[in-house]
């Protein structure tokens, strides 16, 4: 591969993350592909999407998934950590995909976690957040609530109730929270407690 063709990879690589379609619009083959990622210029994140070294030292966990998993919702102590919810530095970051998508082969560095949810549990309360130009979703502040409740015997009570605490002692939105808490079914569960802390 020629200096030029090489120079040509580093102008079309202007982006964090490039499909295969777009090498293959710039004229470069399979063979090609290869030939950079031998060569240190490109590397391989999941089939179709590649990104340049140096880029991805610079690019977080959060922004590679948004890209390659654009289902991800960022959920449970990684979304409580995002709001502040939580003490617990989460090990991996943890996601929620509707129960129908797969999950894609991720480069093995890159540490997530997997939840399914149903369809009409997987949609409730789903934000959208900007951060360092890359749009994400990540379950909002009642609906991570609610989550710890429903995982409550899988990630333990003294979780569920810190976070709920912790909730009710900065921005919240009891009406929304009642609302999600009756929609995921643990309305029986969450409201006990509540009660315990509005009293």
């Amino acid at each position: 591969m020629t200096g030029s063709r090489i120079r040509n990879v580093e102008d079309i690589c202007q982006g964090p993350i490039i499909r295969t379609s777009v090498l293959r619009c710039a004229g470069l083959c399979g063979k090609d592909i290869n030939q950079l990622i031998q060569r240190g210029l490109l590397q391989r994140l999941r089939r179709g999407y590649y990104i340049s070294p140096a880029k991805l030292d610079e690019m977080n966990t959060r922004e590679i998934l948004t890209v390659l998993v654009p289902d991800a919702v960022i959920s449970l102590f990684s979304a409580a950590q995002y709001h502040d919810l939580t003490t617990v530095i989460p090990q991996k970051l943890e996601i929620t995909l509707p129960v129908q998508k797969r999950v894609p082969v991720l480069p093995a560095n890159l540490h997530i976690k997997v939840y399914k949810a149903v369809p009409h549990i997987y949609l409730v309360g789903i934000q959208i957040i900007q951060q360092d130009g890359y749009e994400m979703k990540i379950y909002d502040r009642e609906r991570t609530v609610c989550d710890f409740f429903r995982m409550r015997l899988q990630i333990g009570k003294d979780c569920a109730f810190e976070v709920l605490k912790n909730y009710m002692a900065g921005r919240k939105n009891l009406q929304k929270l009642s609302e999600y808490a009756e929609a995921l079914q643990i309305k029986g569960v969450l409201f006990p407690y509540l009660e315990v802390l509005v009293a």
